[in-house]
């Protein structure tokens, strides 16, 4: 299924993040690979022929998809990013044409960006799109716990999250992460009133992440 560029003059939100935030050298870490490998991994086991990533972000997950012969398309609210389709995430039905729907969307490190109250309506703006899958992941605001080892071939990862004593406080770009207030139980909650949770998880060589695997329950 082929989407042409589809663009959206109707967005009241600002773009919070400046193209040299994606240069290599401070955006696509270490840790931030290891989060990549865990996204492309849970997309392909879904088996999709389409797949609608919300956020450009660097480019890496579309790009290995392509590859991998998906027709992806990307949705970003900053056309300097180049996405395919220049939407804001809350007005997703605003934007796509009725009934446009995608095997699966993805949304990795982007709702946080939102303020909290509009939370729900970007899920509901999902769920509708997702045919039937949807991947999200969010930041957690906490201190790291890792752990690894090896023996000969044999290399051993371990990555956890504690919540820190004091909660997040909201900046420019984020106005929320997971913790004090914003809990794995209470978000997951959330989303099961929109899809059934198939498996959700902390990306273990790098425990800022978060990453639920869903099915939309919207026919």
């Amino acid at each position: 299924m082929n989407h042409a560029l589809i663009s959206s003059s109707s967005s009241a939100r600002e773009v919070q993040v400046a193209p040299e935030h994606y240069d290599f050298e401070t955006y696509d870490d270490l840790e931030r690979w290891n989060s990549y490998w865990y996204q492309i991994r849970s997309a392909i086991r879904l088996k999709p022929e389409t797949v609608l990533e919300i956020g450009s972000g660097s480019g890496v997950f579309r790009s290995y998809l392509r590859n991998a012969g998906i027709d992806v398309k990307s949705a970003d609210i900053d056309d300097s990013r180049k996405p395919d389709i220049v939407c804001d995430v809350c007005d997703l039905d605003g934007t796509l044409p009725e009934g446009m729907k995608f095997d699966v969307v993805a949304a990795f490190q982007v709702l946080e960006h939102l303020p909290f109250p509009m939370f729900e309506k970007c899920l509901d703006g999902i769920a509708r799109r997702a045919s039937p899958y949807a991947l999200i992941s969010l930041p957690v605001h906490g201190i790291q716990l890792r752990l690894s080892f090896g023996l000969g071939d044999l290399h051993l990862g371990f990555g956890w999250k504690m919540r820190k004593p004091w909660k997040f406080r909201p900046n420019k770009e984020h106005h929320w992460e997971l913790g004090w207030g914003y809990s794995v139980g209470r978000i997951t909650r959330i989303m099961s009133s929109r899809f059934d949770v198939l498996d959700r998880f902390y990306v273990k060589e790098n425990p800022y992440h978060y990453l639920w695997v869903l099915r939309s329950k919207v026919a």
